[in-house]
Parts: structure tokens; C-alpha cells; sequence
């Protein structure tokens, strides 16, 4: 039995209108093939020549001592490391605050102008600190050395005293003030300059003398008042809590 599949003519086949339809389409894209041809001829000629630039490329960095191999290496494995999760995840995070660095870039390129305006307030105040009669340099080399002999001299026991000193109202204004008062007034009779001579000595009716005196009334009255006050003041603060107990420990 005969099973051969009987084809049609090559005749029948090219008066067939899908055959025709094909090779209208062939037609119309035979230039494109054209092109396509010459590209792929060309193509050895186009390896040939980038391969001779690699080989160039490749010698030039071993003349200037750059292993190719190794940095393609490197370079692999950085891209790996890139692309883990974790570190992808780092990189989106980057991204999303770039507006903030952007933001940060800008005043970075502001800083120069700040650091020149803080230096001529600086070279300002220096001026009229010269102008003062203070040598900037020097005080502050003698200041730093204060400091140090200072830091050297106090012990630690030392400096609590000096902060509880400094915290009570011994520093406050007026008892400065009255500190300083007193001061002149022990200077002025230490060298004689005030109003009344010292006598070398005072007897009872010296003393009765000397407080019929408008100046000798005025201390006594401020005597007084400074022992009530004082009296008040260790009626609410007993003679017990007026020193630190550490103090009191450190002296013991």
C-alpha cells in the first residue's frame, strides 16, 4: 500500500496567496537581512579588534604593576557581598535618606562661611580685649596653668569643701559685699588711714567713750542684727547639719 503524501507543485505552492503574503514580507525586510549580514561578517573583524584592546589595555596595567585577575576577582566578590540581603537592605535604607545627606551637603558647603564669620566675631572680641589691656595669649597660658597647679595642690576631700563653700550663701551677693566692707575696714585700720587713730590701749571708759561714737553705734547695730540673724539661722539648721557628714568622716 502506497502511503506516500503526495505534496503539492512548487507551481501550486508559489500561486498559494499565504505563500505570497511570505514572501512579500521577505521582500519587505530584505534590507534589514542585508544589514544584518554585513554586521555578522564584520563581526570576527569587530572581536579581533576588541580582543587586540583588552590585550593592550591588560599590558599597560601589568606595566603599572595591576594584576587584571586579581581586581576581577575582587570585583566579583564585592558584587556578591553587594548583593546579600542584608546588605541590599542597608543600600535601600542609604537610598531613602539621600535627601537628608543632600540636605547635610548643604551645609557642609555652608560651614566655611560659618567658620569664617565665628573667626572675625573671634578676632572682634580679641580686639577689644586688647583694647582692654588684656593680653589674650597670656591669660589664657596662665589660666591653664592655674588650672594645672590648682588640679596638682587640691585633694579631692578639698574640693568637696570648696563646692559646699560655693553652694551655700557665703558666695551671694551681698555677703561679698559685706565681706569686702569689712576687709577695708580691717586695711584702713591696719595702716592707720581711717578717721580715728588706734590707741594703743582702751580701758573701760575708753570702751563707754568710743560707743557714744556715731561709727562705732553703726557696727554695734549691724553686730546685733547679725547675731539674731545668726541665732535663726541655727535655730532651723542645728550646728550638726552645718558641715557634710563625709567632711566630718574625712576629718576623723
Amino acid at each position: 500500500m502506497d502511503t506516500t503524501v503526495q505534496r503539492p507543485s512548487l507551481v501550486d505552492r508559489l500561486n498559494d496567496p499565504s505563500t505570497a503574503e511570505v514572501l512579500h514580507r521577505l521582500l519587505d525586510h530584505a534590507e534589514s537581512f542585508d544589514q544584518m549580514l554585513t554586521a555578522a561578517a564584520e563581526l570576527p573583524n569587530l572581536l579581533a579588534i576588541a580582543v587586540d584592546f583588552f590585550d593592550a589595555v591588560s599590558r599597560k596595567a601589568s606595566q603599572d604593576g595591576i594584576d587584571i585577575e586579581q581586581r576581577a576577582t575582587r570585583l566579583l566578590k564585592l558584587l556578591v557581598q553587594v548583593t546579600e540581603p542584608s546588605n541590599m537592605q542597608a543600600i535601600e535604607r542609604l537610598v531613602s535618606r539621600l535627601p537628608k545627606l543632600e540636605e547635610g551637603s548643604a551645609l557642609l558647603d555652608e560651614l566655611p562661611n560659618l567658620i569664617a564669620t565665628a573667626m572675625d566675631v573671634f578676632d572682634e572680641w580679641a580686639t577689644q580685649v586688647k583694647t582692654e589691656g588684656i593680653d589674650l595669649e597670656q591669660s589664657m597660658r596662665q589660666g591653664l596653668h592655674a588650672v594645672l597647679y590648682l588640679g596638682g595642690q587640691i585633694r579631692r576631700d578639698e574640693l568637696d569643701r570648696i563646692g559646699y563653700l560655693l553652694k551655700s550663701e557665703v558666695m551671694s551677693e551681698n555677703a561679698v559685699a559685706t565681706v569686702g566692707m569689712a576687709g577695708s575696714a580691717l586695711s584702713s585700720c591696719h595702716q592707720g588711714t581711717c578717721e580715728h587713730p588706734v590707741p594703743k590701749r582702751v580701758g573701760l571708759f575708753g570702751l563707754l567713750g568710743a560707743i557714744r561714737d556715731p561709727n562705732t553705734q553703726r557696727a554695734l547695730s549691724f553686730g546685733l542684727q547679725f547675731a539674731k540673724c545668726f541665732g535663726g539661722v541655727l535655730e532651723k539648721n542645728p550646728e550638726a547639719n552645718l558641715i557634710p557628714s563625709n567632711s566630718s568622716s574625712n576629718q576623723g
